[in-house]
């Protein structure tokens, strides 16, 4: 993308840029609104893409600089610059769609659809936050949009980022702030045509003209613009600024590069398929010189030899063998008969206008007798009904050549490449592991490992905004009216994907002078609840007993018992 054309990604984006502009511009139907809310999930995936990939853009820099400092590290620090502005301003751009769905909905769901609906399809009442952008945690601050209600509310936008009458707009200055990040990567592009061309269209913050009048940027993008498109515009910019990023740090990456010298010298190259070999099996290798002569293949000689000085060496004794060439490579194979390490090395003759140069090589290999490994992430335990994740390998065997099954439930691949995967049994007892892997092109079995299999331990109940004072589960009766219910969280228990939910419980305290107990189904206060917490006075108690949950993120569980809660009215 370093060549400024724009990928067939980012054309599409831009082209639902239009199309939504347009559509708002009528008085659409809610179920259009609804379709903009996928298209703005669509571009924030896009965005997230876009920044993984930068992110192995940055480590190949960083890799570059640590082996020449000179000549990779002012591409380096170039880039790096691109990235701190970038990461600012998608870091705003976020603030900014949090603020608006807080203002449109007056509360925000940030996460999955797993994370934030139950099994029905309906938003968890008790996954909603209120707080506002400054006291979420920098792990929330991270978290996507999961949902927006009020969709074509016009007034939230306006009122948040920019209403003519006033002299400061939010909108306005994320204009400047977006034409500055331009002008930086126009600057860094140093005259490329091609891709200032690009950064120029992806990158255009110009004032509109509407049936011949000028209307301002930030008018025309957030003034009397329902919420789901002003919500789909700042992620289309974030889009923007990533891909503009990626354009940009791709060509500080290719000009590291560019003014390379050709190599001066030649040197004797043996790569073995691998270094771990199996007793009874083959050893296997390439052997090759890296800048070679493509008019003539070298001659390869593997076994013992002598150097001679002055750069010549010769082989030792008769004992040693002259390898196939084929296409400049030689392609060497030895049967391994005896456990180790097991030292091997040669010459390689390569004829040239000056005479034959001798390249000498050496290399080692070790040989084991056939052993598996597997590596529980957590502890040697699996839990029923939950994604157990694994790491698996194979000494002497690449992670992609090892396939794992398992005799209870099921085992998927997380990353092949780095021997992830993820078990997960559907009973209670054991689980047997076993690995493959491929052998001479034949499957072979390397080893079982044996996983006790147990149930997820129970969640704790919780109250949103209760806080633990000196042991005291304490709370303002207002606090506790607006929780609206009870949650129950797992705590400690390191794996996704695991939720429950309170199906009943009893709610005990004094009400009109009278002790009361009411009772409800699901998780939620029932009106005479909301009663008796707003009618207790400050320092006395409410029990919360009898709390049964259910896991809901897998079918048929059961029913089970939580621990009570106590608490103190401020």
């Amino acid at each position: 993308m370093a060549g400024g054309n724009l990928s067939p990604r980012q054309k599409m984006i831009n082209m639902m840029y239009l199309v939504l502009t347009a559509l708002l511009a009528l008085n659409v139907s809610k179920e259009v609104l609804n379709s903009f809310f996928e298209v703005n999930n669509g571009i924030t995936r896009t965005t997230t893409n876009f920044n993984a990939k930068n992110g192995d853009t940055y480590a190949a820099f960083d890799a570059a600089a640590e082996v020449n400092p000179v000549k990779a590290g002012p591409y380096r620090e170039q880039a790096y610059k691109i990235k701190q502005e970038a990461d600012k301003l998608v870091a705003s751009l976020q603030e900014m769609k949090y603020n608006l769905v807080l203002k449109a909905d007056k509360k925000v769901y940030l996460g999955s659809e797993s994370e934030i609906k139950d099994e029905e399809g309906d938003l968890i009442d008790g996954k909603s936050i209120v707080l506002t952008w400054d006291l979420l945690s920098d792990q929330q601050k991270l978290m996507n949009i999961g949902a927006l209600t009020n969709k074509d509310d016009r007034h939230a936008s306006g009122d948040l980022f920019y209403n003519s009458k006033r002299k400061n707009n939010i909108a306005t200055d994320l204009k400047i702030d977006l034409s500055s990040y331009k002008n930086s990567l126009i600057s860094i592009a140093d005259g490329n045509e091609s891709l200032i061309a690009s950064i120029n269209e992806t990158c255009n913050y110009e004032d509109k003209k509407i049936k011949g009048k000028k209307q301002l940027w930030e008018e025309y993008n957030f003034y009397d613009m329902p919420s789901v498109g002003a919500l789909t515009l700042l992620s289309k910019m974030q889009s923007d600024v990533r891909n503009t990023e990626a354009d940009i740090i791709n060509m500080l990456r290719e000009n590291i590069d560019a003014g390379s010298l050709k190599f001066t010298s030649a040197e004797g190259i043996q790569i073995p398929n691998s270094n771990f070999v199996l007793k009874g099996d083959s050893f296997r290798a390439q052997i090759f010189i890296a800048a070679k002569d493509t008019t003539q293949a070298p001659i390869i000689y593997v076994g013992e030899f002598d150097s001679l000085g002055g750069g010549k060496y010769e082989m030792v004794g008769d004992d040693y063998e002259t390898v196939k060439v084929v296409n400049g490579k030689g392609i060497f194979a030895k049967r391994a008969l005896s456990e180790g390490v097991q030292k091997w090395g040669g010459l390689i003759a390569m004829k040239t206008d000056n005479g034959t140069k001798i390249y000498p090589f050496r290399g080692e290999y070790l040989v084991a007798a056939k052993t598996a490994v597997v590596s529980p992430t957590n502890m040697n335990i699996l839990y029923l009904e939950v994604d157990n994740p694994i790491k698996i390998s194979v000494p002497g065997y690449t992670a992609g050549v090892i396939s794992a099954v398992i005799n209870n439930g099921k085992i998927s691949v997380i990353k092949k490449s780095l021997g992830e995967y993820s078990a997960r049994p559907s009973k209670k007892g054991k689980a047997m592991v076993s690995l493959f892997t491929e052998v001479n092109g034949k499957r072979t079995k390397m080893g079982d490992m044996e996983f006790r299999v147990k149930p997820v331990p129970p969640p704790k109940a919780e109250l949103l905004g209760a806080k633990s004072v000196n042991g005291t589960t304490v709370i303002d009766k207002m606090m506790m009216v607006n929780a609206g219910g009870i949650l129950a969280r797992l705590k400690d228990f390191d794996f996704k994907g695991v939720r429950y939910m309170i199906t009943s419980f009893r709610l005990t305290g004094v009400y009109k002078g009278e002790q009361m107990k009411e009772e409800t189904k699901g998780p939620e206060f029932s009106l005479k609840m909301i009663n008796i917490i707003k009618n207790i006075k400050s320092g006395n108690t409410i029990t919360i007993s009898n709390i049964q949950a259910k896991r809901v993120d897998y079918k048929n569980s059961d029913e089970i018992p939580l621990d009570p809660l106590v608490i103190e009215i401020k």
